[in-house]
């Protein structure tokens, strides 16, 4: 009796000490499981955190020692530009937002280091307002643009286009009012192809208040396509109501159809076709002021030869006495009044006596 339970209490210990091993096993096995990510997630968070500042620092660093005197950093754009898988810094340099001086092409490779500067092909007086990284056609590359306006008395405004190209920037196309000093110059995508289009407006304080639109590929190749603008205010061609203000505006398109290259409908409605043949009015007239805001007509002396009240005849000279010193040329148009207006029928070009 007492050897049955000597043999129960040993089965009993037996079995309360194999329960307690393995308990405490199972939990070891699960602790460390729980406590993998709490420890090292931290760390890598941290780590990649220091990196990104590091990164930061140095450029900070770079872009203070390449910083010009007296200017700041006013934009910096970060792009892909040549397609190789390495970003490049575009760091644009001036005394304040919308006035830029100079702009680096920077790239990071073993520390940074400046690619190009990129060179200001505008010759008349400006400032740079902005710069961007554009896709102006359907491939893939992007290109740097800068933006301009001018800084003397007349409004105008363009652009000029570069691009990263064998680790050098290249100058694709400036388009901004250098002969003028005044005008717009822009970038559209006028018929919506995905291809940018250099738009440019030439506005005329004329008799009709004329605007020549020249539209032309991003780059500044391919044909040319041109539309004329009426900016007055029925926005379309009015017929002028005296004959000097018919000679007048005749002189005025004559001019602008040679510099442009481009017929004016106009034209048809004031000359008889006898009178259309090309003239060379620039021996005889200073048609300079046109070009600018500032016109406000061409100075000339009306001589009334003879005349009635349905035909006159007028030899019309430059009025200014360096006009008159300079001019080889005297011009004699003949009018006549037909259904209430008058018309050009005929134009001689003679020598000044």
């Amino acid at each position: 009796m007492i050897n049955k339970k000597l043999f129960v209490l040993v089965l009993v210990i037996l079995i309360f000490s194999g329960c307690g091993v393995n308990k405490e096993v199972e939990v070891k096995s699960i602790a460390p499981k729980s406590a993998t990510p709490t420890i090292v997630s931290p760390e890598i968070t941290k780590d990649s955190s220091k990196a990104t500042v590091q990164d930061s620092d140095t450029l900070d660093q770079f872009i203070k020692k390449i910083q010009p005197k007296d200017e700041h950093l006013q934009k910096i754009i970060k792009e892909d530009l040549d397609r190789d898988g390495k970003l490049e810094y575009v760091l644009a340099f001036g005394l304040e937002k919308e006035e830029i001086y100079n702009i680096f092409v920077v790239r990071e490779d073993a520390g940074y280091h400046i690619i190009d500067k990129l060179e200001d092909p505008v010759i008349v007086v400006h400032l740079n307002t902005d710069v961007k990284i554009m896709k102006l056609d359907q491939t893939d590359q992007k290109f740097i643009v800068v933006y301009s306006i001018g800084d003397g008395g007349a409004y105008s405004e363009g652009f000029s286009i570069y691009a990263l190209e064998n680790n050098h920037i290249k100058s694709i196309n400036s388009d901004f009012p250098n002969a003028t000093g005044q005008g717009i110059r822009t970038l559209k995508d006028t018929d919506h192809d995905g291809v940018f289009e250099s738009v440019d407006y030439y506005e005329f304080s004329d008799t009709q208040g004329h605007t020549v639109v020249v539209y032309q590929k991003y780059d500044g190749t391919g044909p040319e396509k041109k539309e004329i603008l009426y900016k007055n205010k029925s926005k379309k061609f009015v017929y002028p109501s005296d004959p000097k203000a018919v000679i007048l505006n005749y002189l005025e398109v004559d001019y602008l159809m040679k510099w442009f290259d481009l017929p004016f409908p106009e034209m048809a409605q004031l000359t008889d076709p006898a009178a259309r043949q090309t003239y060379d009015f620039e021996d005889a007239i200073d048609f300079s002021g046109l070009a600018y805001l500032s016109y406000w007509g061409l100075d000339l002396s009306y001589e009334e030869i003879s005349g009635d009240e349905n035909r006159k005849v007028y030899l019309v000279k430059g009025n200014s006495e360096e006009e008159r010193v300079r001019a080889k040329k005297e011009i004699t148009f003949t009018l006549e009044k037909q259904s209430g207006k008058w018309r050009i029928m005929s134009i001689e070009l003679n020598d000044k006596f």
